[in-house]
């Protein structure tokens, strides 16, 4: 029988003491790890949380896998709340999801204090990190509650599981919900994507499980009886020492960080030697980026395709440099087609989310007969292999020619003191739109805007040139590891 979301914890319990977690110089064994989810599962059964939310405001630790997989047991909604979150935005956050519970940090009390008192007048206040305070309940309290209290999981698999509130380009967060059955299934599409993840694999994540990338890499591997090294924030070196230190078998991380590992002093393909496969998804490989990957690691960095609302879609495994943009084949069970109007990629499988928290017209206008929207652009060649191509909001339209950010990017890229390009469209009162560059110079190397306008008017079309380029040390990115479009931003 196929396992469910809510067995998760107990799956491995006969692993006892084998390792789940390493976590700031700690380890936490399955049979541990088992025992808390259940004390943790009991006492939200004992409050009757099934299918309802609970707030989770917690660092990449333990407690924060452990109130995941409680959550699933027990039935409740898991719903993470981004930790770099300001004061208005952990109350918008809460007014729109309406917690029974909130598991919070101590380190972020002095937020909580600034948050309007009524959005937490009916909320359970739960403190992670520190002992009791006024109108919180210690986290090990609640847990000892719970113990000794036995019941089977018993939850519909069509049930909601978690909503990921997204951290998105534009406008206000979308609640991504996930039910049971999708989200069992984003973790077993996981699995194929990065070659069936196994019992004995180490899989190093500094990536939030508060976003979709952290908790998928944390929990397939968790659903395979796998380690995984968990970090609460990032800096490259640490990164780089954790690859040496915990030797892990897996990587899946953002492409910036792999660029980024290339230029650490020292580095060397022994770091790498650990490593049976290392991935990226969101944003596509630049073919030189690839090459470089290559030379240095041994290893190509395997691409996939997806987003909060579906992932993972689709997979590939040996490099294609050629051209820029490879996003690989469908995993099983995964079907994409086009639509013939838009250009649009259309998506269906079962890791597709159950629709957006309490929005049912956004739910209807981008969940259509079983089909999601996904709102970028993509080609399929001869062979069957996926090309990402752009999104459809990011498309520019200069008088009534269309351009595709991607790939001005792709040409900029090929300069050889280019690390990074983003291009983004400006209003302009005479051709509606144009597009305008932001290039990050790789690490030495002096560049000029003139030089990359003469570099690429031999690539590209000459309306698809960049009328500005800024050169900037670093482009803005989102939380899922994402060019931040929107804080691109031309100064005066």
């Amino acid at each position: 029988m196929r396992m469910r979301l809510s067995q998760l914890a107990a799956a491995h319990s006969a692993r006892g003491g084998a390792t789940a977690l390493i976590h700031d110089g700690g380890t936490l064994t399955y049979l541990e790890l088992c025992d808390e989810v259940d004390a943790l599962a009991a006492a939200m059964r004992a409050d009757r949380l099934a299918g309802t939310p609970v707030a989770l405001m917690l660092p990449n630790s333990p407690a924060l896998v452990t109130s995941y997989l409680a959550c699933f047991a027990a039935g409740a909604i898991a719903a993470p709340l981004n930790r770099r979150y300001a004061a208005p935005e952990v109350e918008r956050a809460l007014r729109r999801i309406r917690p029974r519970w909130l598991l919070v940090h101590a380190d972020r009390l002095e937020l909580l204090a600034r948050v309007d008192a009524s959005t937490l007048a009916d909320v359970r206040l739960i403190l992670v990190g520190a002992g009791p305070t006024e109108g919180f309940e210690a986290y090990r309290d609640v847990l000892d509650s719970g113990r000794g209290t036995a019941f089977e999981p018993d939850v519909a698999p069509d049930e909601a599981a978690v909503v990921f509130l997204t951290s998105g380009s534009t406008g206000q967060p979308k609640g991504v919900v996930h039910s049971h059955n999708s989200a069992l299934a984003m973790l077993t599409s996981t699995s194929e994507a990065l070659g069936d993840v196994r019992a004995d694999d180490v899989v190093q994540v500094f990536e939030p499980l508060v976003h979709v990338s952290g908790f998928i890499a944390t929990f397939t591997t968790l659903l395979a009886g796998g380690t995984v090294v968990l970090y609460d924030g990032f800096d490259i070196d640490t990164y780089a020492h954790a690859l040496r230190t915990h030797r892990p078998t897996l990587i899946c991380t953002h492409i910036d960080v792999l660029a980024q590992l290339l230029h650490v002093d020292g580095v060397c393909r022994e770091w790498f030697s650990s490593l049976r496969g290392v991935y990226t998804g969101g944003d596509t490989v630049p073919a030189r980026l690839q090459q470089e990957f290559m030379a240095t690691a041994g290893l190509p960095i395997g691409v996939g395709y997806g987003m909060t609302e579906a992932i993972w879609l689709t997979v590939q495994r040996a490099p294609r440099t050629n051209r820029d943009g490879c996003i690989g084949r469908p995993v099983r069970g995964v079907h994409l087609r086009i639509d013939d109007a838009t250009g649009e990629v259309l998506v269906c499988g079962p890791m597709v989310m159950k629709g957006y928290w309490e929005d049912d017209a956004l739910t209807a206008s981008t969940l259509i007969d079983g089909w999601f929207r996904t709102g970028d652009l993509a080609e399929q060649d001869d062979d069957g292999v996926w090309w990402f191509t752009g999104r459809i909001k990011d498309v520019i339209v200069r008088r009534t020619s269309k351009i595709t950010p991607g790939e001005v990017e792709a040409a900029l890229e090929q300069h050889p003191s280019v690390e990074l390009a983003a291009v983004v469209g400006a209003p302009d009162a005479e051709e509606g739109q144009v597009p305008v560059a932001f290039v990050v110079p790789r690490a030495g190397a002096t560049l000029a805007p003139d030089e990359l306008v003469a570099f690429l008017s031999d690539r590209i079309a000459a309306y698809k040139i960049p009328v500005r380029l800024h050169l900037r040390s670093a482009l803005p990115l989102t939380p899922s590891g994402k060019i931040s479009r929107r804080e691109l931003v031309e100064s005066a």
